[in-house]
């Protein structure tokens, strides 16, 4: 009725158990770390490109400042920065900072944007560029 095992048959020792659990710990916290790294990666890139198309909404409204009606409302300054932190629509976490300096014939625009995560500022995305007074 009983079957008696036969002292051939082993199983899997301790030692080979332990090393199979720690090679397979080490698996999953590797694909964990990537996962982490991929979805930063991601973020910081999503944020990027928002910062981005800011600087260049930027610079759009920079370039349609009309030289004749909004230069002598600043006679005697050859620098206007202002900056739109938090009233951009749909963005709150990106402050946008717009900078004309004013010269003779040319003019050099610059803008900056920054984006908060995590309690911390990203480096800044500056475009520039120059135009000429008509």
């Amino acid at each position: 009725m009983y079957k008696k095992l036969s002292n051939n048959v082993r199983g899997f020792s301790f030692v080979e158990v332990l090393t199979a659990v720690v090679l397979f710990s080490f698996l999953v916290i590797g694909v964990l770390l990537m996962t982490t790294m991929n979805i930063k990666s991601n973020s910081y890139s999503q944020h990027h490109t928002k910062a981005v198309q800011l600087a260049e909404s930027g610079l759009e409204l920079l370039r349609r400042v009309d030289y004749n009606t909004e230069l002598p409302n600043y006679d005697g300054v050859s620098a206007l920065a202002f900056s739109d932190y938090g009233q951009i629509p749909n963005y709150p976490e990106f402050r946008r900072s717009l900078l004309v300096t004013w010269g003779t014939e040319i003019s050099t625009l610059r803008v900056t944007v920054t984006w908060r995560t995590q309690n911390t500022d990203s480096f800044p995305m500056v475009l520039t560029t120059q135009r000429v007074a008509p």
